[in-house]
C-alpha cells in the first residue's frame, strides 16, 4: 500500500474531543516502559538538571505520563495545534491544586520551525520523545532534520508510531477493529494515520542514508515501531 500523507495538524475541535475521549493508555504505558528500561540498561539517571521534550504532544497524554514517571525532571510538551494545547493546559490547570504535573509545561509552536533555544534556553534536551507524531510529517527528511536540529550529542530520541499496513485489506481490517472501540471521527482519523505511516524499512533506509549509526528502529508489534537512539 502506497503512503498517503495526511494534514500535519489535528486542530479541529471534534478531532480533539474524539481523541481525548479515547483510551490509549496501554500503548502509552508501553512507551514509558521502553524508555525507562533503556535508561536502566544504560545506567542513566535523570535529575532536575535534565529536560524531556514531548514533540506533537496533543492533549498531553504522554507528557503527563513522563511527568509522573520522572517528577523531578522538567517536561515540556510542544504541539502546533492550538486546540490540542488548549486541552493540555486545561488538564494541567485542573491538577493545579495537587502535586501532579508540577514539572510539566506546554507551548504551542510550529514544530517545523522551532529551535532548541526557543524551547528552553538554559538546558539541552535530555530525552526527545514523540508518540504518533512521525506519520504527521509529510516528508521523512523533515522529521530527521527536526530531531537533529533539536538534539545535542547527548540527547536520546524515542519516537513511537504506527506501521503502514502492507495492503489496503489489512488497513481496512484494522479500521474495522478500531471502529468497535472508538467513534467514527477517531476511526476515520486512525485509518488516515495508517495510510500516512512509514514502514520499518523506510525509516531504516533514511537512517543509513544520513549515517545515523546510533539510531535504531524496531517493530514493537505488528502495528507499531519505535525509532530510538542518538543522532
Amino acid at each position: 500500500m502506497d503512503r498517503e500523507p495526511e494534514p500535519e495538524l489535528m486542530n479541529k475541535k471534534s478531532q480533539v474531543e474524539a481523541y481525548c475521549a479515547a483510551d490509549f493508555s496501554l500503548g502509552e504505558i508501553n512507551l514509558i516502559k521502553f524508555i525507562s528500561n533503556y535508561l536502566k540498561i544504560n545506567n542513566i539517571n535523570l535529575s532536575k538538571n535534565d529536560l524531556i521534550v514531548d514533540l506533537g504532544c496533543g492533549p498531553g497524554n504522554i507528557s503527563e505520563k513522563l511527568s509522573e514517571k520522572w517528577p523531578e525532571v522538567n517536561v515540556l510538551g510542544v504541539d502546533g495545534a492550538e486546540e490540542m494545547i488548549r486541552e493540555a493546559k486545561l488538564r494541567l490547570f485542573k491538577n493545579k491544586s495537587t502535586d501532579k504535573y508540577r514539572n510539566l509545561n506546554y507551548i504551542c509552536s510550529d514544530i517545523r520551525k522551532i529551535s532548541s533555544y526557543e524551547i528552553f534556553s538554559r538546558k539541552e534536551i535530555t530525552l526527545l520523545v514523540s508518540n504518533s507524531f512521525l506519520h504527521h510529517i509529510i516528508d521523512i527528511d523533515n522529521f530527521f532534520k527536526l530531531i537533529i536540529n533539536l538534539s545535542s550529542k547527548e540527547t536520546i530520541n524515542f519516537h513511537k508510531d504506527l506501521i503502514r499496513p502492507k495492503d489496503k485489506d489489512t488497513a481496512l481490517q484494522l479500521k474495522e477493529k478500531c471502529s468497535q472501540k472508538y467513534s467514527n471521527i477517531l476511526t476515520n482519523d486512525y485509518y488516515a494515520s495508517l495510510k500516512a505511516s512509514y514502514r520499518k524499512n523506510e525509516v531504516q533506509r533514511k537512517i543509513l542514508e544520513l549515517n545515523l549509526n546510533s539510531m535504531h528502529v524496531i517493530e514493537e508489534s505488528e502495528e507499531y515501531l519505535i525509532v530510538y537512539g542518538k543522532v
